[in-house]
């Protein structure tokens, strides 16, 4: 299931679009709305979502101005306005598409399936281009964490999991022991190997040979070998049930 954000300045538009994706659309969770670009902002960057319905025409700013504040846009942007002359711009913008108001039910499912496989595609993308870094460089399982002090060599199989704390990073290792290095949640990312690493969540990543029980929810969450649980984005909960099916 995918994860989306409606924003629009009429809630009367937000609750018509949300009943309509409820209804038709089961594959998208509605996890936020907004009725302006601040509080559209704030709340992309607090809910990472995956898919941005975006209103344009708003009385604080249109939704060109919120665009420009994530270059490139880290989700998939779907404009719902009543004005088609803006279509042009809007896939100037890199929208992935573009609905008239009122929204048609079939536009609207044939907008999200194209997002589905956008997005898809995007992460096998991503997915195969650290596979072939990775290709590249010497096999070795030491990795160098960047600490105040310096630099620490760890051996990677002994990282259990990492959360993020802004630009730095909590790495949780075997032994109960923890570091801070300073990395952002992505540097350590590309740094891992893709084949043992998953990031489940915008703030962790967890080593798969460190998992000891998955619990159902709508994301769900895991309990790794140290008792730490770890929650799992319900964005990213197919992609890692599906990984975990041929990992194990």
């Amino acid at each position: 299931m995918l994860n989306a954000i409606i924003i629009d300045d009429k809630p009367a538009n937000i609750e018509t679009l949300k009943s309509l994706i409820d209804t038709y659309c089961p594959q998208l969770s509605i996890v936020g709305t907004a009725t302006n670009i601040e509080e559209g902002s704030s709340s992309i960057i607090r809910l990472n979502p995956s898919i941005v319905f975006l209103d344009i025409e708003m009385p604080e700013g249109n939704g060109f101005d919120l665009l420009k504040r994530f270059n490139p846009a880290p989700f998939a942007v779907i404009f719902t306005t009543a004005y088609n002359q803006y279509a042009v711009q809007a896939f100037r913008e890199n929208a992935l598409d573009y609905l008239l108001k009122p929204i048609d039910i079939e536009a609207l499912q044939e907008s999200v399936a194209k997002a589905e496989k956008h997005i898809y595609l995007e992460q096998t993308g991503k997915n195969l281009e650290k596979y072939m870094r990775q290709l590249q460089v010497p096999d070795t399982s030491k990795i160098a964490l960047p600490t105040q002090e310096g630099y620490l060599f760890v051996d990677h199989t002994n990282v259990i999991h990492c959360e993020a704390s802004g630009s730095y990073t909590h790495i949780y290792l075997q032994e109960g022991k923890k570091i801070l290095v300073s990395m952002r949640l992505k540097e350590c990312e590309d740094i891992l190997p893709a084949k043992s690493f998953f990031r489940v969540h915008h703030s962790h990543i967890i080593g798969l040979r460190h998992i000891s029980k998955y619990i159902r929810g709508r994301g769900g969450y895991l309990v790794m070998q140290d008792g730490s649980k770890v929650e799992v984005s319900a964005s990213r909960k197919d992609e890692f049930l599906e990984l975990v099916k041929y990992h194990y």
